[in-house]
């Protein structure tokens, strides 16, 4: 840890959190001038997009890219075609836009990765077209700004961070999964060397391979290489806890663990060849393993961490290029229950929200079924949706409150739009600070892009306090409806999660029971189980010990039924 690093720390801030933000809230600002500098009627917009689409690394912030462009592009023209549709219909235009945002926000749901994040954007871009429009006329105008504006961020922040940001996080997250790997076989090599797994952290090393699989969706991002990469690791990842698995169903059923002195001191070579970086004797030792064992189930899980350890270090000698790396099929978990709870709330609030602004008419109501449409798509995965609102409408109503006083007391004072924008600069330029310090970051991020939303620029500006504060009112006033949504419509906390997890579960082990599977179909339903034993533990680890009894108990079902069909 350096000095400056170590200094930093002393008042509460991150380092490297503040190093992001003040590049990221510089190159807003470029972006800002840059759309003024094109006449585009939206500048704020891609200052906005800037601070959305910034990343810490390259292949995050590539792909976050990509997908914020596809889903701009996608959901503009869907807001196109609602406006073009319904003409000055309010319930009808607001009945689309709801639809359409719900078939978002339910795909978003059974992603992963940042391709859910694509969805989510296609849903609010069609909310920014639709309920930012004023007349028809402005339609087609309205979304080529919006378009360019995207576009025009998207563009300033792949520049700046491109060349400001570390070419991959990949290595960090190898010298985990490498290190918890040789973790893993120390252990194995005590369980071996005693001839039981009594007294052993097992469960606390599986509860580190689940946190290590949390990472494996930002590790596999910007290139086919990276999600080449991140495949492989999980199937690693999947071996170890079918290694384990293994072990907790031997020990649960009684038939105790052959003790073998051989095969732990190959684990501790295998172990220490890990921990060297050594990647030939990484091969010769890996292979050795799996002829030591004398169990036939524990034999099978071995050869699969055998071929899952080959596969890596050809692909790390070779790279994506190498034709001996083969792309294992994965199969991961998707929560058609939660999707489905989602899609109904978010069709809930927006539907009244909409007949709402239908029966009054009132404008400020536009902004809150916008708001609306990001709090309940863009946060649903959150792991407390609720409580993250809360730091959300902190957020938002300190950047309301700073818009509100420099339309007041700044903008009435200038005479172009240049001008207007200079009184954004010190803002935008130095909102990465309070994202760097540990008790403002939550929400500050929202306080900068709702402080943007609102500050439209126009010549001549004079300041209507009535509208200016509704229109805030109604902004701040979407995580608030949002959070008694989380609440009370499908509550959605961690033990919701959990519960989701052990119905799909239950389910699929019903079927696997009912039916005699290929050995092609049963190597997806492990990888599928594997998945949610996973997110299981990583939820147990956040609750409580009954949750951790809980995924200990799945991890011997699941693997028992597994291995009813081999």
């Amino acid at each position: 840890m350096t000095a400056t690093t170590t200094k930093f720390a002393q008042f509460g801030f991150d380092y490297t959190r503040f190093r992001f933000g003040i590049r990221t809230g510089s190159a807003a600002c470029l972006a800002l001038f840059l759309a003024w500098a094109l006449g585009l009627e939206h500048p704020q917009w891609a200052a906005m997009t800037v601070w959305s689409v910034s990343q810490p690394t390259r292949g995050l912030l590539l792909e976050k890219a990509g997908y914020r462009a596809l889903g701009t592009i996608i959901g503009t023209t869907v807001g196109i075609l609602i406006v073009t549709l319904t003409l000055d219909a309010t319930f009808y235009a607001g009945l689309l836009l709801t639809l359409w945002v719900v078939g978002c926000v339910y795909t978003s749901t059974l992603l992963h990765g940042l391709i859910s994040y694509g969805a989510v954007l296609a849903g609010y871009s069609a909310s920014m077209v639709v309920l930012l429009t004023r007349t028809t006329d402005a339609l087609l105008p309205l979304g080529i700004d919006r378009m360019i504006t995207v576009m025009l961020g998207i563009f300033t922040a792949l520049i700046i961070g491109y060349l400001f940001t570390y070419k991959r996080a990949e290595q960090t997250l190898v010298n985990r999964v490498r290190r918890h790997t040789a973790a893993n076989l120390q252990l194995l090599a005590k369980a071996f060397a005693q001839g039981s797994i009594d007294k052993l952290p097992i469960h606390e090393q599986i509860t580190q391979l689940a946190h290590l699989e949390t990472q494996l969706a930002e590790h596999g991002t910007g290139s086919p290489s990276a999600h080449l990469s991140a495949r492989l690791f999980r199937r690693l990842l999947n071996a170890q806890l079918g290694i384990f698995a293994q072990l907790e169903t031997r020990y649960f059923s009684g038939e105790g663990l052959t003790a073998s002195e051989p095969l732990s001191e190959a684990l501790n070579t295998c172990a220490q060849a890990i921990i060297d970086n050594d990647i030939n004797a990484m091969r010769t030792s890996i292979a050795a393993l799996q002829p030591l064992v004398v169990e036939t189930p524990l034999a099978a899980a071995f050869a699969e961490f055998e071929q899952a350890a080959t596969e890596r270090l050809a692909f790390r000698e070779s790279g994506a290029a190498a034709q001996s790396v083969r792309a294992p099929s994965v199969l991961l978990h998707r929560d058609w229950r939660g999707a489905k709870e989602t899609a109904l709330r978010t069709f809930a609030v927006m539907g009244l929200i909409s007949m709402f602004w239908a029966i009054t008419g009132w404008p400020q109501i536009g902004f809150l079924l916008l708001g609306a449409s990001v709090m309940l798509t863009l946060f649903s995965t959150a792991e407390n949706p609720a409580k993250t609102m809360y730091y959300v409408f902190l957020g938002q109503t300190a950047g309301a409150s700073l818009a509100l006083l420099i339309q007041a007391f700044l903008w009435p004072h200038t005479d172009s739009i240049f001008t207007m924008l200079l009184c954004l600069l010190p803002v935008v330029l130095l909102a990465g600070i309070p994202m760097a310090h540990n008790r403002t970051a939550p929400g500050s991020m929202d306080a900068i892009l709702v402080f943007l939303l609102l500050m439209q620029p126009n010549l001549h500006y004079e300041f209507d306090a009535f509208q200016s504060v509704s229109i805030a009112l109604a902004v701040i006033a979407a995580p608030l409806l949002a959070m008694a949504s989380y609440r009370l419509v499908f509550p959605t906390n961690l033990r919701s999660r959990q519960r989701h997890l052990l119905q799909a579960l239950e389910r699929e082990l019903n079927e696997l029971n009912e039916r005699k599977l290929s050995e092609q179909q049963l190597l997806r339903y492990r990888a599928r189980f594997y998945h949610r034993l996973f997110k299981l533990y990583q939820i147990a680890d956040k609750l409580d010990f009954n949750a951790k009894l809980t995924a200990a108990r799945w991890l011997i079902r699941v693997q028992q039924a597994l291995d009813q069909q081999t």
